[in-house]
């Protein structure tokens, strides 16, 4: 009973992961849809601006970032480099694992 539960898994995870990668595929499609309808619209100038929902997400998407001062950018980099030359402990290995498994074959 377990074995065939343990096959009727097994089958469902091979079929599903095609389903899976259409899925995928297919949100990425419509995701590329979007962006392209968004970026080629075209309305007259006399509309307002705010009644296209194209021209507000475009609006709100070059927005700028807040500057960050110099000294925080100067200190975050110190920090980093410190950080970067620091020694890393090595994991300590026995020896009795740096020996390979036998491969001979069984006595008879």
């Amino acid at each position: 009973m377990q074995f065939q539960a343990t096959r009727q898994h097994a089958s469902y995870c091979v079929t599903s992961a095609p389903l899976r990668r259409v899925l995928a595929c297919l949100c990425a499609l419509i995701l590329a849809l979007q962006l392209v309808g968004a970026s080629f619209h075209d309305h007259d100038l006399s509309e307002q601006l705010s009644d296209c929902v194209s021209c507000q997400i475009a609006s709100h998407s070059t927005a700028d970032l807040p500057a960050a001062s110099p000294q925080l950018l100067a200190l975050f980099l110190v920090i980093a480099f410190v950080l970067a030359r620091l020694p890393r402990p090595v994991p300590v290995v026995l020896r009795r694992y740096l020996i390979p498994s036998r491969q001979a074959p069984p006595r008879h």
